[in-house]
């Protein structure tokens, strides 16, 4: 646990108390820069080791609540994981486009729209 007594934004020393966070912990403010924060951080980061497990998991592709319960991440951080292992990758992947087919398949597009009203205040002034 780390134990603040600076603005994690701009390391300025004055805060005040800033009443609670929802999960009951004492909020502070700054009175410098405005930011709110939490005093006893937790330092909450998942070590080498979790990720490439997760890294592992993904490509045997288990769902991504049942990793989040076999590792103990949330799924919140699961999703942004992901998201800096697909950006990580490189965007030629040396993948071949599928030959276009000579049949031609005729099709008919269906589509279906409701209409939908909006009232101002009173039913009369219909927009």
């Amino acid at each position: 646990m780390i134990v603040r007594n600076v603005c994690p934004a701009c390391g300025a020393h004055r805060y005040k108390k800033n009443g609670h966070t929802r999960h009951g912990k004492p909020n502070h403010q700054c009175k410098a820069c405005g930011r709110q924060f939490t005093a006893d951080a937790l330092n909450r980061g998942i070590a080498s080791e979790p990720r490439r497990r997760i890294e592992q998991l993904l490509c045997e592709r288990i769902s991504l609540r049942g990793i989040c319960r076999a590792v103990g991440v949330s799924l919140t951080w699961l999703l942004h994981f992901l998201v800096e292992c697909l950006t990580a990758c490189p965007d030629d992947l040396q993948a071949q486009p599928p030959t276009p087919s000579l049949a031609v398949v005729m099709s008919r597009l269906e589509a279906e729209a409701d209409e939908m009203w909006s009232f101002v205040q009173k039913k009369a002034n219909k927009q």
